[in-house]
């Protein structure tokens, strides 16, 4: 249902449009004034938002958006300069600043997969640094950096229902602590959780209203509808677009990459079923998605723009400001 007549009437009244120098006034072009005399506050479109005083064309911003949304598994910032015309630098810092756009952050419902992972290369050798993981005190087994994964099932597979959100959080480590953190962050308490059977996600599968695993140490990958394949399937496209398309991402921004691959991993549509038969003859059902148009993603990308912001630090990089406030 649209709004009344009185209430567009007091949003109008409540602000105004200052006359910029495009149109003969002294203000710049785009800006507005709250019309509250104890208020008086002057903003853009772009205020509090992760486009918080740019000096970039909007044209830039929506052609560096659509880029992203169409592409299949990102651009880089080197392609993205090239397409838009600005250096590199900048390029990287709207490409992050969109990232940011597309973060979610509610909690996830209904049946619920987590899975963990790494990122990053092995460590160059050093004669005089001791081996990893071979069993000195201390010494962790790897100098890869943890992700955690949280996958969402869709509600239901008929043909076009909504493929189920994604999140992926870097951790210190696999402890029973961090994942507690990321999954009350993303996981809402009634959901139905699946994993594999490290010992963390045991410990933690209590406080949800059910929690399946699955053996893996037993070669038990799936059992009926008890599985964790979505989240290794997620976990697959995240070092496939870093090895394909980033080629590296650092441990400080992975969050924002992984923000935009989630984006695009729930932005499907089931297109039906097909059958399929292993080596061995076994039959097995498939899911075919389709992806939805890059025109039709923008709602889902403004939807929670409001509220993060992205800011220089003295060395030349970004910090992230947020403070979500949700419309639509």
């Amino acid at each position: 249902m649209g709004e009344g007549p009185q209430l567009s009437r007091l949003r109008t009244q409540a602000l105004h449009n200052l006359t910029g120098r495009d149109a003969g006034g002294r203000s710049r072009p785009g800006l507005y004034q709250c019309s509250n005399g104890h208020c008086r506050l002057q903003f853009t479109v772009t205020t509090r938002t992760p486009l918080h005083s740019t000096k970039l064309p909007l044209r830039v911003w929506l052609t560096g958006l659509w880029l992203i949304l169409q592409a299949d598994k990102g651009i880089s910032s080197v392609r993205l300069a090239e397409a838009l015309g600005v250096s590199q630098p900048t390029a990287w810092r709207i490409g992050h600043a969109l990232r940011l756009l597309m973060t979610r952050e509610q909690q996830f419902g209904g049946t619920v997969e987590i899975d963990e992972f790494y990122i990053g290369g092995s460590p160059r050798k050093d004669a005089d640094r001791p081996r990893l993981g071979r069993g000195r005190k201390g010494q962790p087994r790897t100098a890869k950096t943890p992700v955690l994964a949280v996958v969402q099932r869709p509600e239901e597979l008929v043909e076009g229902a909504p493929a189920g959100e994604a999140r992926a959080k870097v951790v210190d480590d696999l402890s029973e602590s961090e994942a507690r953190r990321v999954l009350a962050q993303s996981v809402d308490p009634s959901a139905h959780l699946m994993s594999d059977e490290w010992k963390s996600f045991l410990s933690i599968g209590e406080a949800f209203a059910a929690h399946d695993t699955v053996r893996h140490s037993e070669r038990e990958y799936a059992r009926g509808t008890v599985h964790a394949n979505s989240a290794e399937g997620f976990n697959d496209r995240v070092r496939r677009t870093v090895a394909g398309v980033f080629h590296h991402i650092s441990q400080r921004h992975a969050d924002l990459y992984f923000n935009e691959i989630a984006f695009r991993w729930s932005q499907r549509a089931v297109a039906g079923r097909a059958r399929r038969r292993t080596r061995k003859g076994r039959e097995l059902v498939r899911t075919l998605w389709s992806r939805v148009r890059p025109a039709l993603q923008l709602h889902a990308v403004f939807q929670s723009a409001v509220g993060r912001q992205l800011r220089q630090t003295r060395s030349g990089g970004i910090a992230v400001k947020s403070a979500v406030a949700v419309f639509g």
